[in-house]
């Protein structure tokens, strides 16, 4: 059992002393914490049972604009990074041990200009952000697998 959910029980034997209108309160807290757990644990699972090699492999995704897209699609699915940087793609190049392109940026703005990516209007960290669209979404996913 991890530290959160050893605290989560810790409270719940003292919701019991409360007064009504209050432990209902509380207890329905308890009780939306303990499903977010639950979706957190399996999102875990999930994520430590792929890895973004794994899935570059699974997909067959050989070129760069295959495997920047899938990044995308692996950050979004598997790690729940609803918007991206050209640093979130290079970092998931160094984990998977990819050699790197020469230039992430014309990647991404070409996969942009098939649709596949949508251009944020707020910036991170001084960077432009992305979001992978439903038509990068749908091509990732109609990519046969092994």
């Amino acid at each position: 059992m991890n530290d959160l959910q050893m605290r989560l029980n810790e409270l719940k034997s003292k919701i019991d002393r409360l007064d009504e209108p209050v432990k209902d309160v509380i207890s329905s807290i308890v009780e939306i914490l303990e499903m977010l757990i639950g979706k957190y644990k399996v999102h875990s699972e999930i994520t430590d049972k792929i890895s973004p090699l794994e899935f570059i492999k699974q997909k067959k995704l050989e070129s760069h604009s295959d495997r920047v897209v899938g990044l995308a699609y692996y950050l979004f699915k598997f790690k729940g990074v609803d918007r991206f940087t050209v640093k979130d793609i290079e970092k998931m190049y160094d984990e998977a041990r990819l050699v790197p392109p020469k230039n992430f940026s014309d990647i991404i703005s070409k996969a942009s200009k098939k649709g596949y990516f949508i251009e944020c209007k707020e910036k991170i960290d001084g960077l432009k952000a992305w979001k992978i669209s439903k038509e990068g979404i749908e091509y990732i996913e109609s990519l046969s697998e092994e």
